[in-house]
C-alpha cells in the first residue's frame, strides 16, 4: 500500500488557506483537509508541507514496510469477520479506534511491538477516561476491548506478523454488574402514567416509548426486538415472530404466543396504517436511560428490567423453565436463571413440600427446643 501516492498541497478558489490531500489510515481512503495556513504568507506553504509530510510519515509507520502495520490490515480484517452484522461491526470498529489511539500514543506501530505491559497499560489508561456524560469508563468495557485486541493479535500470529498473543489469557476478572431489579406493580403503573403524559397526545404510530414498553412488559423481549414488522404478527392466531440476537449476522428467529394484552394495541396500529409496531430512534436505549434516571421512584430501573420482570413472573407462577425459555427466546438455562428475582416470600411451596407450613407462626417453637 503506497500511502504517499497522490498526496498533494493545493489551494481552492475563494479560500485563503492551503488544502492537503492524503491517504487516511483511519478511514482507509483519500481525504481532503483544510489547513490553518494561508496562501498569502511566506511560511504558509512550508507549514502545509511539513504537516503533509507528517501525515505521510505516520501513515507509513502504521502500514509498515511489510504490510504488518495496524492500518494495513486490522480494519479490513474486522470488516471481513464482523461485516455481516453492521451493529456488531460498528461496535468493534469503535473499540478498535480506542485501542489504536492508545497504540499510537505508546508508539506501538505493529503487532511485533505489542507486549503484555501494553495490555496492563491499556486497562489503566482506558479506565481513567470519561464518557461524554462524565462517568468513568468501566473496567468491564476496557476488558471487553482487550478481548477484541486478543482476536486481532491471534490473527496477527496467523499472518506471521508476530510470534505470540499477549492478550490470550486475561488476568483481569470481570466485575459483576449491578443486578437489574424486577419492576414492581406500583412502578409499572407509574411508568404507564408518565408515558401517557409524555406521548399521550401523539398518534399511536409516533408513541414509540409507549409501544416498546407494552410489548416488552408483556413478551419479555429486548428493546431492539420491540420494533416488529406487523406482517410478523398474526393477531387471529395469537403468534408473533421475533428476530433475536445472533452471531456473524445470522439472527435467531423464534415464534412465540402473542400476549392477549397486546391485541388491542396491535389492532390500533393496523387501523392507523402502521407497517411496524414502532420506529426506534438511533439512541433508543439512551432515551430510556434518561427517562428512568430523572425520576427517584424509577432511578434503579432500566428498560431491560422488563425482561427480568417477565421471567421472574413466569417463575413465580410455576411455569416450567423450558417453556419460559421458549416464550422469551432464551437458549441457555444458565442465562435464563440470571434473570429470575424470586424472593423468600415466593418459596412457600418449598416449605410445604418438606412438610411445613407457609405461615411463620406455625413453625417450631425454637425456645422450647432449646430446653
Amino acid at each position: 500500500m503506497n500511502v504517499s501516492a497522490g498526496a498533494s498541497i493545493y489551494s481552492r478558489k475563494g479560500s485563503p488557506y492551503f488544502y492537503v490531500s492524503y491517504f487516511s489510515v483511519d478511514r482507509l481512503k483519500r481525504v481532503h483537509e483544510a489547513t490553518p495556513w494561508r496562501t498569502d504568507t511566506a511560511s504558509g506553504r512550508r507549514n502545509a508541507e511539513r504537516y503533509l509530510a507528517e501525515k505521510i510519515r505516520l501513515a507509513q509507520l502504521l502500514v509498515g514496510s511489510h504490510g504488518d502495520g495496524w492500518a494495513a490490515w486490522v480494519r479490513l480484517f474486522l470488516q471481513e469477520r464482523y461485516g455481516r452484522s453492521p451493529t456488531t461491526f460498528q461496535r468493534y470498529e469503535n473499540a478498535w479506534k480506542n485501542i489504536s489511539t492508545y497504540l499510537l500514543q505508546e508508539k506501538v506501530t505493529r503487532p511485533a511491538h505489542f507486549t503484555y505491559s501494553h495490555v496492563a497499560g491499556y486497562m489503566t489508561w482506558r479506565t481513567a477516561q470519561r464518557r461524554h456524560r462524565g462517568t468513568l469508563i468501566s473496567r468491564n468495557t476496557a476488558r471487553q476491548e482487550i478481548k477484541l485486541m486478543s482476536v486481532i493479535m491471534a490473527e496477527a500470529v496467523r499472518r506471521e506478523f508476530t510470534f505470540a498473543n499477549p492478550c490470550a489469557r486475561l488476568p483481569f476478572p470481570k466485575e459483576e454488574p449491578a443486578e437489574k431489579p424486577e419492576i414492581t406493580p406500583a412502578q409499572e403503573r407509574l411508568i404507564r402514567q408518565l408515558l401517557a403524559e409524555k406521548e399521550g397526545q401523539l398518534p399511536i404510530t409516533e408513541r414509540w416509548m409507549t409501544v416498546s414498553f407494552e410489548i416488552a412488559i408483556h413478551q419479555g423481549c429486548r428493546l431492539t426486538e420491540t420494533q416488529i414488522p406487523l406482517e410478523r404478527i398474526d393477531i387471529a392466531g395469537r403468534r408473533v415472530q421475533f428476530y433475536g440476537k445472533g452471531r456473524n449476522g445470522s439472527k435467531k428467529v423464534f415464534t412465540t404466543l402473542l400476549h392477549d394484552g397486546l391485541v388491542p394495541l396491535m389492532q390500533e396500529l393496523r387501523t392507523a396504517g402502521a407497517t411496524q409496531t414502532c420506529t426506534l430512534p438511533r439512541m433508543a436505549a439512551k432515551d430510556w436511560h434518561f427517562f428512568f434516571k430523572g425520576r427517584p421512584e424509577l432511578a434503579n430501573l432500566c428498560f431491560h428490567c422488563t425482561r427480568v420482570t417477565v421471567i421472574t413472573r413466569l417463575a413465580r407462577a410455576g411455569v416450567p423453565i423450558s417453556k419460559a425459555m421458549r416464550f422469551v427466546g432464551h437458549a441457555s438455562q444458565s442465562v435464563h436463571r440470571i434473570y429470575q428475582r424470586l424472593t423468600a416470600e415466593d418459596l412457600g411451596e418449598c416449605v410445604s413440600a418438606l412438610g411445613g407450613s407457609n405461615s411463620p407462626s406455625d413453625g417450631p417453637n425454637l425456645a422450647a427446643l432449646d430446653h
